[in-house]
Formats: structure tokens, C-alpha cells, sequence
């Protein structure tokens, strides 16, 4: 066999070889994939795994946070609304006390805002929970609390006082707030830049506004490091 004879052997193994391997390398990360769309949404057992122990698998990764509580988007979208002349610039409520609360009255102390209804059986007891957390742990710090309800015929003045009782809101700092459905509507896209805030729905956010009156963090309470996130930002406003 001369020299020409066993080059192209050689080429033609590589070739084979590589083949192969390509091949299956595909079906490794196809079954990969496969494994992974059937496991999505249900949480891993501690016995579970996507990759070898010590392979940094890129499906792994989560990309690094950009804008922590969308402070940086939030701040373009206060100063542009600024300049829309049709634009809301307050708002005011009734709250559980039959007292006019508006956005206006709120100033000087920074607030925490959501949108939730009394009559809510699935994330909205937790939620009003999470802001007695809130309430609990910055007691002694000047801010204040504002829960918004997208049901106002089912929860009227009297409602709302007693759901707040129930959570042993102070009423000097904590408001449970009720208007008109489209009027609240507004406020949730006009002044807390929310999507989805509409009868009876809402978005699972807490909205930090400044003691100035602009919004200036959201967050998804559900999530731990979003949560962990507000209290941080909350720290900032108030000196710790």
C-alpha cells in the first residue's frame, strides 16, 4: 500500500469519525433539550440535575439583571409622562375611613403601592400579607403603605375597613383605597406604568414611589430576590 493509498485512508477515517461524534453530540443535546421542555414549570428534586457536576452548562446560566426593580426604565417613563399634557399627574381615593387620600396628600414620605380585591382567594391574601411584612419591619421608618382595590362595588368603605383589620393595618400609615374602576385603570397605566391592572386583576407588584411622588422601583413580590431588592431600595429611601 503506498503512501497516496493510506493519506486517503486516513482523511476518510477522520471524516468518519468526526461524522459520528457530530452525530452524537446532536442527539446528547437534543435529549438534553426534550428533558428539559418536559420539566418546565415543575421544580427540580434535589436528586435532579441538567448537568455533569462540574460542566457549566450555557442553559444554565441566568443572565445578569440589567435594571434591579426597572429603576433606569422607570425613570424615563416618569420624566416623559411629565411632558404629556393629557397625562395623569395625582390621583385621589376614598380609603377604608371614608378619607380622601390622594398622591398629593402622600408626598413627603415614601410609599409602597399595589393593586389586590378583598374577595381575591388566590395571590392577594399573601400579597396583603407580604405588605404587613413591610409595615412590621419598617414601623419606625417614615413610610407608608397604599393597597388599591380593582373591585370597588363589591368593596366598599366598610369592606375595606374590616380586611384591613384583618391584617392589623395601622390606618395612619397603611390605606386601602377605592374609585372608580376606569379611574383606577388610569392610575395603574398612567401613574404606576402596570399592565393587567383591571376588574378584579392585577399584576402581583409592589410599586416604591419617593417621598417626591414618583415611582422609582417594581417588583415582583412572588420572586425572593426581588423582594430581597425592595427592601434594599426601601433602606435607601429611608436611612437603613
Amino acid at each position: 500500500m503506498n503512501r497516496t493509498t493510506l493519506r486517503i485512508l486516513g482523511v476518510a477515517a477522520g471524516v468518519l469519525l468526526g461524522t459520528i461524534s457530530a452525530i452524537s453530540f446532536r442527539a446528547y443535546r437534543a435529549s438534553r433539550i426534550s428533558s428539559m421542555e418536559k420539566t418546565a414549570g415543575n421544580p427540580l428534586s434535589s436528586s435532579d440535575t441538567l448537568s455533569d457536576e462540574g460542566d457549566e452548562d450555557a442553559w444554565d446560566i441566568k443572565p445578569p439583571v440589567a435594571d434591579p426593580g426597572k429603576r433606569k426604565a422607570l425613570a424615563s417613563l416618569v420624566a416623559s409622562s411629565k411632558q404629556e399634557p393629557k397625562w395623569l399627574k395625582g390621583f385621589e381615593f376614598e380609603d377604608q375611613l371614608g378619607r380622601k387620600i390622594s398622591s398629593e396628600s402622600l408626598r413627603g414620605q415614601p410609599y409602597v403601592a399595589c393593586f389586590f380585591f378583598t374577595t381575591c382567594k388566590g395571590s392577594c391574601p399573601r400579597q396583603t400579607s407580604q405588605m404587613q411584612l413591610l409595615q412590621n419591619k419598617f414601623k419606625d421608618k417614615p413610610i407608608r403603605f397604599v393597597s388599591i382595590t380593582v373591585d370597588p362595588e363589591v368593596d366598599t368603605r366598610e369592606v375595606l375597613a374590616g380586611y384591613a383589620e384583618s391584617f392589623q393595618a395601622n390606618p395612619d400609615r397603611w390605606y386601602f383605597l377605592r374609585g372608580e374602576m376606569a379611574y383606577t385603570q388610569r392610575v395603574g397605566v398612567e401613574k404606576f406604568f402596570l399592565d393587567g391592572v383591571e376588574k378584579r386583576g392585577h399584576p402581583d407588584r409592589f410599586c416604591l414611589v419617593n417621598a417626591e411622588g414618583d415611582i422609582v422601583g417594581s417588583y415582583v413580590w412572588l420572586d425572593v430576590d426581588e423582594r430581597e431588592l425592595l427592601l434594599t431600595h426601601i433602606a435607601e429611601l429611608v436611612g437603613g
